[in-house]
């Protein structure tokens, strides 16, 4: 066992919108009540979880509540938003932007928004924090001000924090980690081994899945890992796709780049190939 949980952790060591846009968004939509989650005692007396849309959530420090707006477009599709303001700010000028999530179903974003971040991955879309490039306290009150300033050096924090609303359901082909969740296809019932390294908070811990027989008759038959990332030092991997991001971790999928059957039976050989095909739909139907 030790042996082969080595020679996995080797294969990834070597592979080792301006303000027009704001305005745009902050134009549009009603102001929404924001939902206070229960956090810990600890966790409350700095922040607070919040939930400005079904599908995420967000942390963000304590001194915001009752201190921002929020303004949303009506669907959940392709470059649908959800913008944060300080109240003040916005009731005085119609700004106070501290940052919007942007869904797009491509990455399109990069050349749409000028002062972005990729915070969100799941379910096939990617949540893009987008902040402010000009001033949005022009013309208010010292005490608008004041607010503004409070809750923007929070905001980039807050952004990185988003995480999926819930957790998917459980189910006989769900298979759960401790952090993240996948839906594997029926084909893959009993026919797979899965090897864990790391905690969930260190960077580089992965899950690693194996078609059983291979990996029983010759110690291959790696299909793909999910291994997280707190940098972007994966993009040094030869074969990988970033499948998830939430809670500021990347999850990538990491998949094998030689034959990982050699030398194993017909039967068992065949059942790797029935798992490599559908190797990248399994790793891309990743949520909590």
């Amino acid at each position: 066992m030790k042996k082969k949980q080595q020679k996995f952790s080797a294969v990834f060591r070597a592979a080792a919108a301006g303000i027009t846009a704001a305005a745009l968004i902050l134009s549009a939509g009603a102001d929404i009540p924001f939902t206070v989650l229960p956090v810990s005692v600890e966790a409350a007396e700095k922040n607070i979880t919040i939930k400005p849309d079904s599908d995420f959530i967000l942390t963000v420090p304590a001194g915001w509540k009752s201190n921002y707006t929020v303004k949303k477009s009506k669907s959940k599709k392709h470059r649908s938003y959800v913008t944060f303001s300080a109240k003040k700010c916005h009731k005085e000028n119609g700004d106070g932007c501290l940052f919007s999530i942007m869904r797009y179903k491509d990455d399109s974003y990069a050349d749409e928004l000028p002062e972005f971040e990729l915070v969100g991955k799941w379910g096939g879309m990617n949540y893009v924090a987008v902040f402010p490039t000009e001033t949005q306290t022009y013309g208010v009150s010292k005490a608008a001000k004041k607010q503004y300033k409070k809750l923007v050096d929070g905001a980039y924090s807050a952004a990185f924090s988003i995480r999926p609303a819930k957790k998917r359901a459980a189910d006989t082909d769900i298979y759960r980690a401790t952090d993240f969740s996948l839906k594997l296809p029926a084909a893959w019932k009993n026919n797979y081994t899965v090897y864990t390294q790391g905690k969930k908070t260190e960077n580089g811990s992965y899950v690693a899945f194996y078609a059983k027989k291979c990996h029983e008759e010759t110690g291959e038959g790696f299909v793909f890992g999910i291994t997280r990332y707190k940098d972007n030092s994966y993009t040094d991997l030869p074969d990988y796709e970033l499948v998830g991001r939430w809670n500021n971790v990347s999850y990538v999928a990491v998949f094998p780049t030689d034959v990982q059957f050699e030398g194993a039976s017909k039967e068992a050989a065949k059942q790797y190939q029935t798992l490599e095909k559908s190797a990248r739909k399994a790793a891309r139907s990743i949520l909590r």
